[in-house]
């Protein structure tokens, strides 16, 4: 039988969840804006590599937010940003080498599609390229959500995580609980032919609980299992259907 200190560190874990699972499913009532979500477009870099970049924007009250990164943990706000109409400007500024590099998009946005242009210096002077996101997936790349029961008959959470790829390798997070904690990193996450795995852990090293998420991807679902132990501290396995909402 399990001590009462061994299921109530349980419960804490499976809780640690609940209150951004909770928020999400309350947020998913909210209406949003046509430009609200991921973007992305395929860019060069200066040594000759293939990126996509990955812009994310909010509309609330006519205020037009977001970030962009070209890579997980690259993140970065846009500042100066106006929206008027179909068209909207911003600029998202990054030092390197104790210059700053001002790079500046502007365009006309439908719901599938921004096209502009792009003027940065990070060459030294100021150049401009035509610029066209679009809202556009790799594989397993964007924003998942699936109801989650943590009893039979409890009221479902909107579970969430954000996931990129690059080849057969997945990274992302899942919502951290709580004011000023850090979102919670994926580990070991594979893609292969559509079969998809990935671990989260929580808790500290004597007392870690990993959870193992394994599925089959196609196109905007996800099918599968997901591994963990309840708050009676049993392992359960329970069914994975994850949708893609972004």
């Amino acid at each position: 039988m399990n001590s009462p200190l061994k299921i109530l560190f349980h419960v804490f874990l499976l809780l640690s969840t609940a209150g951004p699972l909770l928020a999400a499913d309350e947020e998913a009532d909210v209406p949003t804006h046509p430009l609200d979500g991921s973007w992305r477009w395929n860019f060069t870099m200066p040594d000759g590599t293939a990126s996509r970049p990955k812009l994310v924007l909010a509309v609330k009250d006519g205020k037009l937010t977001g970030s962009t990164s070209f890579r997980l943990g690259t993140e970065i706000p846009i500042t100066n940003a106006v929206l008027k109409g179909d068209q909207l400007h911003f600029q998202v500024i990054r030092e390197r080498d104790g210059q700053e590099i001002v790079t500046t998009y502007s365009g006309k946005w439908t719901p599938k599609l921004i096209k502009g242009k792009v003027e940065s210096n990070w060459a030294g002077e100021k150049q401009s390229y035509d610029w066209e996101a679009e809202r556009g997936h790799v594989g397993a790349e964007g924003t998942w959500r699936w109801p989650f029961f943590f009893r039979q008959g409890s009221r479902p959470f909107q579970a969430r995580v954000d996931l990129e790829q690059d080849g057969e390798t997945l990274t992302g997070s899942m919502p951290a609980f709580g004011r000023g904690r850090r979102k919670t990193e994926i580990k070991n996450g594979t893609i292969k032919n559509g079969e998809i795995y990935f671990e989260v852990e929580r808790g500290s090293d004597e007392n870690k609980q990993i959870t193992i998420y394994k599925g089959k991807q196609k196109g905007d679902t996800i099918t599968g299992t997901i591994e963990f132990t309840d708050f009676e501290g049993e392992e359960r396995k329970d069914k994975w259907d994850a949708k893609r909402v972004d």
